[in-house]
């Protein structure tokens, strides 16, 4: 028995030794956690002060009250920058009067004028800038259109009495405008007025810019073919440009829009051989 218990008891001393080695942790009590504290904790009150901050007085812009409606406002009164066009019947005479019209200046020949009286006077915008034609006079009106020509005529008429022929080369800038009717118009009326002096008319048709848009190339091609019509049936000599410069981007400035120096030369030779077959004297 005693056997017994000391091998019973062996295992037990040597598990007291190793626990030997070991502090002793401190003995702790287990306290449920919650949040909400156990003994009841003095409030606190906190009070929020906020900033008064000063009222601002906002003004409204100021703004000019006018009358917009010039047909109730004395026209004595009423600002003439503002007013609003009246009605024909609400029109005076001075109001119910055309604009005047357009004022293009001539540009300075950059020839020489001939030395003998020329017998053929050429008139366009800047397309003719760099054209001389043997005894002819150039007016280059640079931005003109056709109602601009036409109203230059009476001019070149008196300033060059012994020219018998008067040659126009215009509607390149009426093409932006897209007023069909009118160019037609405009075109008839120039022709008209040429003829009604006395003098012979040579039609100088349209040049095809390198430049032009599918819309603008239309236009101008139309034009072409109106006016080989119409000065079929007036019996006006026409010059044929189209074909001469159509696709021939070499023959233009750099702009893409005016002639150089080879493309002058061609619409003056152009021009001269018109000249020549209308029996022009020389």
């Amino acid at each position: 028995m005693d056997t017994l218990d000391c091998s019973c008891r062996g295992p037990l001393l040597l598990h007291e030794a190793n626990m030997a080695k070991f502090p002793e942790e401190p003995a702790t009590t287990s306290q449920p956690a919650c949040s909400t504290p156990q003994q009841s904790q003095p409030w606190t009150e906190v009070v929020a002060h906020r900033q008064r901050g000063v009222l601002r007085k906002f003004s409204p812009p100021p703004f000019n009250l006018s009358n917009r409606y010039s047909v109730l406002a004395d026209s004595n009164v009423a600002d003439p920058a503002h007013a609003i066009p009246l009605p024909p019947q609400h029109r005076s005479a001075e109001q119910s009067k055309p604009p005047a019209p357009r004022r293009v200046a001539r540009e300075r020949p950059r020839h020489p004028p001939s030395s003998t009286r020329p017998v053929a006077v050429l008139v366009g915008s800047s397309m003719v800038r760099h054209v001389t034609l043997p005894r002819s006079e150039t007016w280059c009106l640079p931005g003109a259109r056709v109602e601009d020509v036409q109203t230059r005529v009476p001019e070149v008429v008196e300033q060059h009495p012994t020219a018998s022929t008067i040659v126009v080369h215009v509607g390149s800038n009426d093409i932006r405008l897209q007023q069909s009717e009118k160019l037609k118009s405009d075109f008839t009326s120039l022709i008209q007025t040429i003829l009604a002096t006395g003098k012979k008319c040579i039609v100088s048709g349209p040049i095809p810019s390198a430049c032009f848009s599918d819309m603008q190339f239309s236009r101008i091609r139309q034009l072409h073919a109106w006016l080989v019509g119409h000065c079929s049936r007036e019996r006006v000599p026409f010059v044929d440009n189209f074909g001469s410069f159509w696709r021939r981007r070499s023959l233009f400035a750099r702009d893409g829009r005016h002639l150089n120096r080879a493309g002058a030369s061609l619409l003056a030779s152009n021009l001269e051989l018109a000249l020549e077959a209308h029996h022009t004297p020389r």
